[in-house]
């Protein structure tokens, strides 16, 4: 089949192990990044596709571009799949609280997810928790909506046993600081461990960098590092491997009922045992006590108890990494997602056609 392939940013994970699988199934792929402001992009991408509109068997929307759907809608006839992930409203106003819910923004944000939606022929989302939310908040079809995991880049992130480990156990918070991270109750329960022979090592920045700072600055915690500038993927991928345990979603807010990071990914990828709040999203993939370790969610105790416990059990931190990164070999490398979608996605849609 041949797919053309349109987003702002195509190296989002959600894009790339997609592209890339569809690839190695033999499939063709024309990628298009449009990261023009303005109305203009609207144009341009009209006029570049227009003269080889009857070359794709389908268009694939990519994630965080809902507002690409109905231009593509009114310039094809084609198969619209929307790789949604999760809708754009929940990112900006259930997570980051960036407007009130009835506010002007939040209505403009819902009817971009709404029409984006409306328009698609079918959307991926990221767990069957994700399109039973997106049913009832958009009115959307469950025909029309699939579960597919986010995957990862497999350029970027893989396993390498020559990167050694650190002396000192170090566990892992890496990521954007938004509510839902738990990042605070890293810092909290990294304290707790002060004295422990146990090292933090934090790398990340965002919503709630005044928050990390003022309580780093009223905890001062010997044993953290903190890496806030942009890395490479190289330098992140080596990183993340010489560290221990590596930290999911901490934080106890309602979105990670259905929501999955994407380092959830990335760690299974690098054979990295995942600690993780008990939620709803990441157990949906997941087992505990098989392939992920949880606590409760923003307990710092209950994650400083969970750490010395690993630390004095480093058969428990192996045996769950090597199931962690068994379960990524069977179902989340890029070709295999690629297939599930291809396989999932285009059967669904020749019933309802």
């Amino acid at each position: 089949m041949k797919f053309y392939y349109i987003s702002t940013n195509n190296s989002y994970p959600q894009n790339r192990h997609l592209i890339d699988g569809l690839r190695e199934n033999g499939h063709v792929v024309s990628e298009v990044e449009e990261k023009s402001l303005g109305f203009g992009k609207y144009l341009k991408i009209a006029k570049n596709f227009w003269p080889q509109r009857h070359s794709y068997d389908s268009i694939i929307v990519g994630f965080t571009s809902p507002h690409f759907v109905p231009i593509m809608r009114l310039i094809s006839s084609k198969r619209i799949i929307y790789n949604g992930a999760f809708s754009q409203y929940e990112a900006n106003i259930v997570s980051r609280s960036i407007s009130k819910k009835f506010s002007i923004r939040a209505i403009v944000w819902w009817l971009k997810d709404f029409i984006s939606f409306l328009m698609s022929s079918k959307i991926l989302l990221e767990s069957n928790h994700q399109i039973d939310y997106i049913h009832r908040l958009f009115f959307v079809s469950r025909k029309k909506m699939f579960r597919a995991w986010a995957g990862v880049n497999e350029k970027e992130f893989f396993l390498d046993k020559g990167i050694e480990k650190n002396k000192k156990i170090t566990i892992l918070f890496r990521g954007r600081f938004l509510p839902e991270s738990g990042v605070l109750t890293v810092i909290k329960a990294a304290k707790l461990l002060e004295n422990m022979d146990v090292d933090f090592l934090i790398i990340g920045h965002g919503f709630l960098y005044r928050e990390f700072n003022k309580l780093m600055e009223e905890l001062k915690p010997k044993n953290i590092n903190v890496i806030s500038e942009k890395t490479s993927a190289d330098e992140l991928r080596k990183e993340m491997l010489s560290c221990h345990i590596s930290l999911g979603q901490l934080g106890d807010q309602e979105r990670l009922s259905r929501t999955l990071p994407c380092k959830l990914f990335e760690s299974l990828a690098l054979e990295l045992p995942y600690l993780t709040g008990r939620n709803a999203g990441a157990l949906e993939l997941l087992r505990e006590n098989e392939t992920c370790i949880a606590v409760k969610p923003a307990s710092p105790e209950e994650l400083a108890e969970k750490i010395l416990y690993l630390k004095k059990n480093p058969q428990v931190l192996e045996r769950v990494a090597k199931q962690g990164h068994a379960l990524y070999k069977e179902k989340l490398t890029s070709k295999q997602l690629a297939k599930d979608f291809t396989d999932n996605v285009f059967g669904i849609l020749k019933i309802i056609d």
